[in-house]
Formats: structure tokens, C-alpha cells, sequence
């Protein structure tokens, strides 16, 4: 193998699994285990709440039991009607269906494809996985609550909203405050916060953690992503082979990545965050395993500007920029 032909090098790379994610996992089994019809996923743009979401539908070890899942992007139609509200979700869902078409043709399509996936899954309950579910609306709600109640014999429906809480200035409607009961209790009342990877370790986690979030994560590189076979060596081992062997390893840099962040933070005017937004973390350790240590036989572990520059690559302070200004 060479290191062009790496994961690392491919246009979609691979994900590797975080604490944040098993989190998330946690709390959903449960959820689904007390009989929940519902929970929602709340987090930051960029956080990894939609990776952690399709990771969920890819795993099988966090799961109770046999579970068939379906996605659809919540749409913003100019008018929340019933009909314009189930061709959205027709369309979210991939489906093939007429744009004309009325709300009981419509419902009588999302039926059926529950009903094909809990056949494909050997399932007796379906989870829709609802994107951008900021968007929905009270009459949305309303609407979905229609298709539930299809669902209350031998094939039961779950919902998992993906909501993000930045999504303009002072966060995402609550709607919450304004649900009746019957919408509340449906849907409002299990969620989980969805975080970047933290800094530090959770008071709750303290007894199944030996390192932080970040830690963690970077340690995965060090230990997996073994290509082309599970005896392969690590991310970090094939990029650095040198250093590695010399006892360099990955997570090893988190207390200078996290001085570099203060110190980038405080030239940029920016709170130090508590996480590291995935969609900036993931891109840095590209950038220092393949375009630093990967392209320097002398590489020895990353210098301060090694970790700058994998910080430029990865736009964290724009990424922060952009979280930031919408909490103000």
C-alpha cells in the first residue's frame, strides 16, 4: 500500500467513533428501551450531529433490538398545509411520487416504505430520521402526529429529529413553550445535546474515561483507521512511521493544540470554546498527518507551526466566528 492510496487520502474519509457519539447512542437506546415514540438531537452547526446520525443507522451494537431506519431532510414549503407537508416528506425520503399529488397519496407511500424497510430490517419498528428539523413547524408537528398514528400496532414509527440550535441569532425557535400536550408529549420531551468533542471530561463520564473527548479521538487515529487490513498499520504509524516507532503518538499533542487554540482564540476575540466543532477537528488531523508528517521523512512530532497551519486548514477560527456571533 502506498499513502496515496490511504482512507485518508480518498475525497470522502473515513469516520472513526467518538465519545459525543456513544453518548448519543446511549441515550437513544434508552429512549427506544421505555417505549419513547420520539427524541431529539440538539446541537451546534458543524457539531457532527448529522455523521453521528447516519453512524447510528451504519451500527448495530448500541441497539436493543432490530431497528430499520429511513431519512428525510425537513423542507421549508411556502405553505405548511398537509398535502405540501407530506410531498416534502415523500421527496425527503427519496421517494418517487407525483408533485401534485394529495395528502392520502402521500401518506399511503411513507406507510408502504416503513412497511418495506421493517420487512428488509426483520423489524418491527422504524426510525425516520427527520434533517434540519429546526424548520418544522407547529402545523409540521401536526402533520407527522397524523402519520404516527398509522403506526400503534405490530409496526410501531420512532422519530429522530436533528435539530440544530444555531441556526440564526438567539438559536432555533423553541417551540416547545408552544406545543399543545398531545404535540409536547410526543415529541418534546426526550432530547440529547449534542457536543464537539470536549476539552475536558464530563463529571459524568469520569469513571469511563481515562482522557478527554479530543484526547480520545485523536488516539483513534493512533490506534485505528488500519488499511488495507486489521493488522495493518495505524493512521498515525503509516504517515509517521519514523516518529511513531520512536515513540511519538497523536494524542500526545492535545495540551499543545489546546495552547495553540487559546492563543488563536484570544488574537481572534473569541470565547476558548469547551468543544472542537468535528468539521474543524477532522480536517486538522488530515492536515498534520498527511500534509505535514506524511510529507517530511524527518517528522518528528508537530512543531507550533505545523499546528497553526493545520488550524488555517481546518477554519476553526471561521467555524468559531460563525458559532459565536449567532449565541450573542
Amino acid at each position: 500500500m502506498t499513502l496515496e492510496t490511504h482512507p485518508l487520502n480518498r475525497r470522502v474519509r473515513p469516520n472513526i467513533i467518538t465519545r459525543p457519539q456513544d453518548r448519543l447512542a446511549q441515550d437513544l437506546g434508552l429512549a427506544l428501551m421505555y417505549g419513547r415514540p420520539s427524541f431529539r438531537i440538539i446541537g451546534s452547526g458543524r457539531a457532527g450531529k448529522t455523521t453521528a446520525a447516519r453512524i447510528l443507522e451504519l451500527t448495530l451494537k448500541w441497539r436493543p433490538y432490530n431497528i430499520g431506519f429511513l431519512r428525510m431532510v425537513a423542507g421549508s414549503p411556502d405553505r405548511h398545509t398537509e398535502g405540501n407537508f407530506l410531498r416534502e416528506m415523500v421527496l425527503g425520503m427519496g421517494l418517487k411520487g407525483a408533485r401534485n399529488a394529495n395528502a392520502q397519496d402521500s401518506t399511503a407511500r411513507i406507510i408502504r416504505a416503513v412497511e418495506e424497510e421493517a420487512g428488509r430490517a426483520d423489524a418491527d419498528l422504524v426510525i425516520i430520521v427527520v434533517e434540519s428539523a429546526e424548520l418544522l413547524t407547529l402545523e409540521d408537528y401536526e402533520h407527522i402526529a397524523k402519520v404516527h398514528n398509522h403506526f400503534n400496532g405490530s409496526l410501531s414509527l420512532f422519530f429522530l429529529f436533528v435539530c440544530q440550535n444555531d441556526n440564526k441569532r438567539g438559536g432555533a425557535d423553541d417551540l416547545a413553550s408552544l406545543a399543545p400536550p398531545h404535540i409536547y408529549g410526543r415529541y418534546f420531551v426526550d432530547r440529547h445535546v449534542f457536543t464537539g468533542l470536549l476539552w475536558e471530561i464530563p463529571e459524568y463520564d469520569k469513571d469511563q474515561q481515562d482522557a478527554c473527548d479530543v484526547a480520545l479521538a485523536l488516539r483513534e487515529y493512533d490506534q485505528g483507521l488500519r488499511h488495507p487490513h486489521v493488522d495493518s498499520p495505524s493512521a498515525s504509524e503509516t504517515f509517521a512511521t519514523r516518529a511513531f516507532a520512536n515513540g511519538w503518538r497523536l494524542e500526545q499533542e492535545r495540551d499543545p493544540i489546546l495552547a495553540e487554540i487559546k492563543l488563536l482564540c484570544a488574537q481572534e476575540e473569541l470565547a476558548v470554546p469547551s468543544d472542537w466543532l468535528m468539521v474543524s477537528f477532522e480536517v486538522f488531523v488530515y492536515h498534520v498527518l498527511v500534509h505535514v508528517a506524511g510529507d517530511r521523512p524527518d517528522f518528528t512530532g508537530l512543531t507550533r507551526d505545523d499546528i497553526r497551519s493545520g488550524l488555517r486548514a481546518s477554519a476553526f477560527a471561521f467555524f468559531e466566528h460563525a458559532r459565536q456571533r449567532v449565541r450573542k
